[in-house]
């Protein structure tokens, strides 16, 4: 399955690579399941929903790991180097496969500490990048979730459509035993891709998540719609925690 990636009417890459002004990212995950998820705004040039799945320098993996020994279980940022967003754009021409900054614990404007400086990511894999478009109707998109990782450890990020909006990044995981074709018919767990190497569009329902957001301990049905790599099938999901929520960012 190949990364999805969506532009917004009128898009031009040349005219976003001219503004910089990166962002922070939200860490999550570990090892070969480590993220990076850029923090949007609606506001150029902050206008894109990434999700990267990224390795971190031994400096970096080092006070990652360090906190996380210690028991700090709140989110952690990274501060990147300034550069045009648009240069992780998979499909430009020579798309940045690696980038330096700051690992913070918190968020910095938030009082933030810094636990690492000029710590290198390596970008592995994009797993989703999409320009926001404020202006576009969203009201009757199907999409309400991207989903990734694997089946015992996933994530689910909130679909950021019209504004107003919010991110949110949840953990997650795929029930056994749930997994139905999309007319209800029961299949085998294995009828269920174990990883989501690129973010898979899903719909949760049946209740309406339209500024609803998910909560540790819920259960939802995910509906996951064919793609050339696979035929669509429901699986109820399990929301363990939640890693990340912000809304004042997407108002």
């Amino acid at each position: 399955m190949s990364a999805i990636h969506l532009r917004a009417p009128g898009h031009h890459r040349s005219a976003m690579a001219a503004s910089a002004g990166t962002r922070g990212m939200v860490v999550f995950g570990t090892g070969l399941d480590c993220y990076l998820s850029y923090r949007p705004s609606f506001d150029a040039p902050h206008n894109f929903q990434v999700l990267l799945a990224v390795d971190f320098d031994e400096r970096g993996g080092r006070a990652l790991g360090a906190d996380r020994r210690v028991g700090f279980t709140e989110v952690h940022t990274f501060e990147p180097e300034e550069f045009p967003i648009a240069e992780l754009d998979p499909a430009g021409a020579n798309p940045r496969t690696s980038f330096r900054g700051s690992l913070i614990r918190g968020r910095r404007e938030r009082g933030g500490i810094p636990v690492a400086n000029d710590v290198v990511a390596t970008v592995r894999r994009v797993v989703y990048f999409a320009a926001l478009d404020p202006d576009r109707d969203h009201r009757h998109a199907m999409m309400t979730h991207l989903c990734f990782g694997r089946s015992e450890r996933m994530y689910l990020a909130h679909h950021i459509g019209s504004k107003p909006s919010f991110e949110q990044i949840v953990a997650a995981r795929l029930i056994p035993g749930t997994v139905t074709d999309l007319l209800g018919e029961p299949l085998p767990d294995g009828a269920a891709p174990r990883e989501f190497a690129h973010a898979q569009p899903i719909i949760l329902g049946p209740r309406e998540f339209t500024g609803i957001r998910l909560r540790a301990g819920e259960l939802a049905v995910a509906a996951f719609p064919s793609t050339p790599a696979a035929a669509g099938f429901l699986a109820d999901i399990g929301i363990e925690r939640q890693i990340y929520l912000e809304v004042a960012d997407l108002t």
